[in-house]
């Protein structure tokens, strides 16, 4: 007998399952005995926030995808959408054609939009100097004359609060997505005898 075969690969859920447990690690590792303020879990944190918002990057594509062999979604032009080269524009496109709303300004998306600035910080990191300066006390003074760079360092946001933020704003936007499209795109492979 011969079989025709199929299959669909995505691995986004690979990647939150990733990013969670980089999170968790990070936790437990923050428990353990350390000098100074050093998070432990730094590098685990780090690690599981770029997988967050990776996840959700990588979903949106399996989604936009999925949206080709959909009736719903027939008028979905999936080359445009790969063919774009920034986020927001494919937000905007995936957004469009689900119904969703997107709101820059609160909730999920500004969180998501959060999340896309700290990973470019993370991806584009610039350094800075500051200037010789003259001060009275080195011991105050250091951390003033780094304010106005406090937001250009990714390093600042990378702890447990901020870890599990970022998680639980892709898990959201993903069951969002899923509610409201009813694509849940999962990795499939089919035989389909041939007669």
């Amino acid at each position: 007998m011969i079989y025709e075969y199929s299959a669909q690969n995505h691995d986004w859920d690979l990647t939150l399952h990733a990013a969670a447990e980089l999170i968790k690690a990070g936790l437990i590792a923050d428990k353990k005995p350390r000098t100074g303020t050093l998070s432990m879990g730094f590098s685990f944190f780090t690690g599981g926030m770029v997988l967050s918002f990776a996840a959700i990057e990588s979903f949106s594509a399996s989604v936009a995808f999925s949206m080709r062999s959909h009736e719903r979604f027939s008028g979905f032009d999936f080359q445009r959408y790969r063919n774009a080269r920034r986020f927001w524009d494919k937000m905007e496109m995936l957004m469009s054609v689900a119904g969703i709303e997107i709101d820059k300004g609160n909730g999920l998306f500004q969180y998501i939009g959060q999340m896309q600035e700290w990973r470019n910080l993370v991806t584009h990191a610039s350094p800075y100097e500051i200037e010789p300066t003259e001060i009275d006390n080195t011991t105050s003074a250091p951390g003033k004359l780094h304010e106005k760079k406090w937001r250009l360092e990714y390093t600042r946001m990378a702890d447990a609060e901020n870890a599990k933020k970022f998680y639980g704003t892709a898990l959201n936007f993903i069951n969002l997505v899923t509610e409201q499209t009813g694509i849940d795109p999962r990795a499939s492979a089919k035989f389909r005898p041939m007669a």
